[in-house]
């Protein structure tokens, strides 16, 4: 499994919420929204911020680069749409056609946007000395079943994004089926 496997899946499992001074302290929804708009996440409507989710992967950014003295702004959100419906969103809103696979059948290019599949398990398996790092008393072994995605490559103004349906909750320890949303700002 390649590194770049390796982390579109780690970052499919965590993230974070940061915000602006303020008299009062945001709340993380709160502060969800600030960063979207501040670095043009496009939120699919009716998603919802997945604080626990993103404050995993947070976190999981400083364990993979421990002298990383800040994470890149990042944004997890779930919605129960289908994933082909959150596909096509983003496809919308990147301008990108999406390939079937990663190398986009008969191009010698990789796609800017394509789906992909995965087993949960496995993928788990293969962070999970990332997830023992978190503390975070997950229970890897309930870890199972199939997964479709999809990769939105980072644009000059729009983030990285990876979708996945269903999904591991490393916080619940449980196979949660709703799409997630990852997206990530590349610095």
């Amino acid at each position: 499994m390649s590194k770049r496997v390796i982390a579109v899946t780690v970052l499919m499992f965590l993230t974070l919420a940061c915000g602006g001074e303020r008299a009062e302290p945001l709340s993380d929804q709160e502060s969800a929204e600030v960063q979207a708009k501040a670095f043009n996440f496009q939120v699919y409507p009716g998603a919802q911020f997945a604080d626990a989710q993103t404050d995993l992967l947070r976190r999981a950014h400083f364990v993979m680069q421990p002298e990383a003295v800040d994470a890149p702004p990042l944004a997890v959100y779930e919605t129960d749409a289908p994933l082909e419906e959150v596909a096509k969103f983003y496809a919308g809103k990147y301008g990108y056609t999406l390939a079937e696979n990663e190398a986009n059948s008969f191009k010698t290019t990789r796609a800017s946007a394509y789906y992909l599949t995965g087993d949960i398990g496995t993928d788990t398996q293969a962070i999970a000395p990332i997830i023992e790092k978190l503390a975070a008393g997950t229970d890897v072994s309930k870890a199972s079943g199939a997964y479709r995605g999809a990769y939105f490559e980072a644009q000059e103004t729009l983030p990285r994004v990876n979708l996945q349906r269903p999904y591991f909750d490393i916080s619940k320890s449980e196979v949660v089926d709703r799409t997630l949303i990852v997206m990530v700002r590349e610095k």
